[in-house]
C-alpha cells in the first residue's frame, strides 16, 4: 500500500499514490497547509490518483471552495472515471472544471 502524497509545482498540486480512506485526514491536513501557502491560483492534477470515494470528493469540494473564495479559475485534471462517475453522481457537475490530458 502505497500512501498519497501532494507534490506541488509552478502550475499546479498533484495527488499520487492509491487512494484509502484511512488517509483522507492527512491529506485534507496536507492539502490545507499546502492551499494556505498559495498566492495564485493552482490546478489539481489527478493523473496518477487511483481509486476514489464520496471521501474523496468531499475533499475535492474543499478544494474547490477555497478557490471560490479566493476567486481563482481551477481545473480538475485528469480525473478517473471513477471521480467523475461520482461527481456526476453527486451532482456536482457544474461545480467542478474537470480537463483531461492537459
Amino acid at each position: 500500500m502505497s500512501m498519497l502524497e501532494l507534490v506541488e509545482s509552478d502550475k499546479e498540486i498533484s495527488i499520487l499514490g492509491e487512494y484509502q480512506a484511512a488517509e483522507l485526514m492527512m491529506l485534507e491536513a496536507n492539502l490545507s497547509k499546502c492551499l494556505n501557502s498559495l498566492d495564485t491560483a493552482k490546478d489539481l492534477n489527478l493523473t496518477s490518483l487511483k481509486g476514489s470515494d464520496s471521501g474523496l470528493i468531499a475533499l475535492l469540494l474543499f478544494y474547490q471552495r477555497f478557490a471560490n473564495k479566493k476567486h481563482w479559475q481551477v481545473n480538475l485534471i485528469n480525473a478517473s472515471a471513477g471521480v467523475k462517475g461520482l461527481i456526476e453522481l453527486s451532482q456536482l457537475n457544474d461545480f467542478f472544471t474537470l480537463v483531461d490530458d492537459k
